[in-house]
């Protein structure tokens, strides 16, 4: 496997306008609703100007990937405050998969290929519980 890059910065908070417009309005940033809930209070994607989410901003009540709504986790597994994880471009998407289970790693493996979107995702923890996504683009 080959980290790229980070991808993406995932923030939980009460109040998605609010949040969405500190980077529209403060950093002239680009928003949109979050693909597959279409619905700007509940989640947005904030574009850089090279067209990349770079800031994903989602309802801190919102279930996600290996979490649930924070009221519904352990004191543990509620992520790092209001950002919930890092988002790496990754290759080997196979390779990663199987190394994971070669090491007995709970992950959970996402497609969002039938959104239109060439992507495909793992979502697993880092030994002090920071979650990662793991993002496979054409891969």
């Amino acid at each position: 496997m080959t980290v790229e890059a980070i991808d993406h910065v995932n923030i939980r908070t009460p109040d998605v306008p609010g949040t969405t417009r500190f980077f529209v309005d403060v950093l002239g940033m680009r928003a949109e609703p979050t693909p597959g809930i279409n619905d700007i209070s509940m989640g947005a994607w904030i574009y850089s100007q090279d067209g990349k989410a770079a800031v994903h901003v989602i309802k801190d009540s919102f279930p996600v990937a290996m979490n649930g709504a924070d009221g519904d986790l352990p004191a543990d597994r509620k992520g790092s405050g209001r950002v919930h994880h890092v988002a790496l471009r990754c290759s080997d998407f196979d390779g990663v998969c199987a190394q994971l289970r070669d090491h007995q790693l709970e992950f959970q493996a996402t497609d969002l290929r039938p959104f239109n979107m060439q992507l495909r995702q793992v979502f697993v923890s880092e030994t002090n519980g920071v979650l990662l996504e793991l993002n496979f683009f054409g891969d």
